[in-house]
């Protein structure tokens, strides 16, 4: 009776927010399935008997550490029901909290809306899930959707089930696959490991119903996302030197969400490739647990000859998006000597040119000053041009072999915070030159002055893409974060993530407010993954409905629970 309930407050929470789906259709459980029952379109499956996944050997009633604990839990409404989860944690040898990931066996033919129910705690604890024919896995993360001044979140905010959209899929000949975030680093960089899946929800969908929806949003106003991933120093959260921790950073750049992708390879010419020019990155000796480990893994591709870049490219073509290599100035430069600005040129052509790449990004926010005297303005101006121009001319010339146009973006500080709010043009970066004379394809300005450049280039060929970096209003200021300690006793003050920051409504309103202001798009800067609620990002009129609806796309927050063992 019990686990009835629970069943019936799932599929309330169906009907509630799922379009299309009549109350009169039928639920159905594993027990159905194994009857012979088959789903008719708008019914609803419930995934929950996890006993059954395999290696069964990998699941214990018991919490122990390299395996799933099988949990019980109860929910607020009195339903009881079992959990699969991981509560481990060990800060020198994290990767020993790994579990095996495991296959959960589905027989069922047709398109469905996949959704994963998740159990939210203060520092993530969801799951990573894939179909069999998927390349690699997606994480399912319950973030918190209260926004800034609500962190840390309250009591009753945590240990509720939340059900995260996945995708829309045709589920024949394919099982689910569920994995444990490599959640040693995924819950930071204190060792812990926590991973919660409670069901899986199918919900059937008429193929030709999907079809017109997806037709109907492609005539909608589209405006470009650009997604900034900062290359390696992601690596060490998937605690693994294989390919699959690179390419599982992408998984959730491909459901026409971002038009391109960010990827930082380093400043100046520190690399983790081998390059002619280049030099390898940092040894992660500056004392945060994070550098130490994103320094192994990238040492470890090295070792192994894995070109992570090569890898970052094929993929970007595999999904269908745009890929650019982004380089930050390095601290403490000269870009007044035309020694080191050839020195830079060459390096970042040499990738353009043996890289698929679809252009280069300078990152003009890391490291100021780029000066290492004293000048005018002017001459600041006419430096950083010339560097500009040489590698215009480069991109122009290494595209004509290719047969194709290479982008050159340029991103820039203009009135933030960390910088004091001064300008762009007091650090010596002449945009009015660069945008009446089309050097740079898009420029992406962070800050209070990101009006000055959206009509700046309205009219123009040069794109406006407004940045906006986690941690900072949409106003150049800093969000008012409040930074959470290691519950142990040695927590390393300099390595603690700073959580609360703007929910994904709150993301999606300031972003609106640049389009609304006549931005052709928007770069995201710093935000660890394109947030499922934020999937419609590119489509104005959406996201507009969404923000007036109140509730955030692809998340569903149900009833506290409360663990029986």
């Amino acid at each position: 009776m019990k686990k009835c309930r629970l069943l019936l407050c799932i599929v309330i929470l169906s009907a509630c927010f799922v379009a299309n789906v009549s109350c009169s259709a039928a639920v159905l459980t594993d027990k159905d399935l194994s009857s012979g029952k088959k789903p008719m379109i708008g019914d609803t499956v419930i995934l929950s008997d996890f006993e059954n996944c395999y290696p069964r050997f990998a699941i214990s009633t018991e919490n122990v550490k390299g395996k799933w604990w099988l949990r019980r839990y109860k929910t607020a409404s009195g339903g009881t029901a079992k959990m699969l989860c991981i509560e481990q944690r060990d800060r020198d040898n994290p990767q020993s909290t790994m579990a095996l990931p495991l296959t959960y066996n589905v027989d069922l033919e047709g398109v469905y809306d996949i959704w994963v129910g998740t159990n939210r705690i203060i520092h993530y604890g969801g799951v990573d899930v894939k179909l069999s024919r998927d390349k690699t896995y997606t994480s399912m993360e319950p973030f918190f959707e209260d926004g800034v001044g609500a962190w840390p979140p309250k009591e009753d905010k945590l240990d509720r089930l939340v059900e995260c959209f996945y995708k829309t899929a045709d589920m024949g000949g394919q099982n689910i696959h569920i994995r444990q975030p490599h959640g040693a680093f995924n819950a930071h960089w204190w060792g812990f490991a926590r991973s919660h899946i409670a069901y899986i929800k199918l919900i059937r969908r008429d193929p030709a119903d999907v079809a017109r929806k997806a037709a109907e949003k492609a005539k909608l106003q589209r405006k470009g996302v650009m997604f900034d991933i900062d290359g390696g120093s992601y690596f060490y959260i998937w605690g693994t030197n294989q390919i699959d921790c690179i390419i599982q950073q992408l998984e959730k750049l491909r459901y026409g969400n971002v038009e391109s992708l960010n990827w930082c390879i380093g400043a100046g010419t520190d690399i983790d490739v081998p390059h002619p020019l280049g030099t390898p990155r940092s040894t992660g000796s500056g004392g945060r647990f994070g550098d130490k480990r994103r320094y192994e893994i990238l040492k470890g591709f090295r070792d192994n000859s894995i070109d992570h870049l090569q890898i970052v490219v094929d993929r970007c073509r595999e999904i269908g998006i745009k890929i650019y290599f982004s380089n930050r100035i390095g601290k403490r430069k000269n870009l007044a000597d035309p020694k080191l600005r050839n020195l830079y040129s060459e390096f970042l052509l040499y990738l353009a040119e043996n890289y698929d790449i679809d252009g280069l990004s300078v990152e003009f926010t890391r490291h100021p000053p780029y000066f290492t005297e004293e000048l005018s303005q002017q001459e600041k101006f006419d430096h950083i041009n010339a560097y500009l121009r040489q590698l215009r001319a480069g991109l122009d010339m290494i595209g004509k072999k290719k047969g194709r146009h290479l982008d050159l973006n340029a991103s820039f500080e203009a009135g933030v915070f960390y910088r004091s709010f001064r300008t762009a043009e007091i650090i010596g970066l002449d945009i009015k030159t660069w945008v009446d004379e089309n050097i740079v394809d898009c420029i992406m300005p962070e800050g209070r002055e990101v009006d000055k450049y959206i009509k700046m280039c309205k009219g123009k060929k040069v794109k406006c893409y407004p940045r906006r970096g986690k941690g900072m209003t949409f106003e150049g200021g800093a969000v008012n974060l409040e930074q959470t300690g290691d519950p142990g006793a040695e927590h390393n003050l300099d390595d603690q993530p700073a959580e609360a920051n703007y929910n994904s409504m709150q993301i999606a309103e300031g972003f609106l407010k640049y389009y609304d202001a006549g931005a052709d798009g928007v770069f995201i800067f710093n935000m660890m993954s394109p947030q499922t609620p934020l999937r419609n990002l590119p489509y104005p009129e959406i996201i507009r409905k969404e923000l007036a609806s109140g509730k955030p796309f692809g998340l569903h927050v149900g009833e506290k629970i409360e663990w029986l063992e």
